[in-house]
């Protein structure tokens, strides 16, 4: 089964909400800038950025002791 997501905003390839500029997902103003994280880098907003970049350095920052067996 697919899915699809369809932007309100969005009529014939144009958003209404910025600018009727061609709709560019994730753009700055449009309703899912700053709420999402998307996986092209330029998209993200600086708050996303900065969570995830926080996020990768508690992951890689954390480090694990082991017990000898």
């Amino acid at each position: 089964m697919s899915s699809a997501w369809g932007c309100p905003h969005e009529v014939e390839g144009l958003c209404m909400k910025v600018k009727q500029r061609p709709c560019n997902p994730g753009m700055k103003g449009c309703v899912l800038y700053g709420r999402f994280a998307f996986s092209d880098p330029d998209k993200n907003s600086p708050a996303i950025k900065r969570k995830l970049e926080e996020r990768k350095r508690s992951t890689t920052s954390t480090t694990v002791k082991c017990k000898p067996v």
